[in-house]
């Protein structure tokens, strides 16, 4: 599945902890809920990452669909960018606390080669 999608402000989370992510103003994906390994073209570059599609379970927040470029810096913000889903990582899941979702997050990355 490849769709396109405007990149918004988000809360920041991702970033506090390690892992920032591009929050997209796309939540009508028809996949189900979960970690995806996604390709991510931004303008003429071309990054590996992860697409979290769902609620955030572990902030008890609406449905998101977030993405985390492995490799890349910079600002997204209001930028479009075109994501290529691959394959489903794992189900979503409630984390105790802010260190088993930054392991998680770690053992998701693996996935990407």
């Amino acid at each position: 599945m490849i769709f396109r999608a405007k990149v918004i402000a988000g809360e920041g989370r991702g970033k506090k902890i390690g892992f920032p992510t591009a929050n997209l103003n796309k939540t009508d994906l028809e996949i189900d809920f979960g970690v995806y390994l996604a390709r991510a073209r931004v303008g003429n570059q071309e990054f590996a990452g992860l697409l979290h599609f769902g609620p955030q379970k572990t902030f008890g927040e609406q449905i998101t669909a977030e993405l985390h470029l492995k490799d890349f810096s910079g600002d997204l913000y209001g930028k479009e960018v075109q994501v290529e889903i691959i394959s489903k990582v794992r189900e979503i899941k409630k984390f105790a606390n802010i260190n088993e979702l930054k392991t998680q997050i770690t053992q998701d990355l693996d996935s990407i080669a």
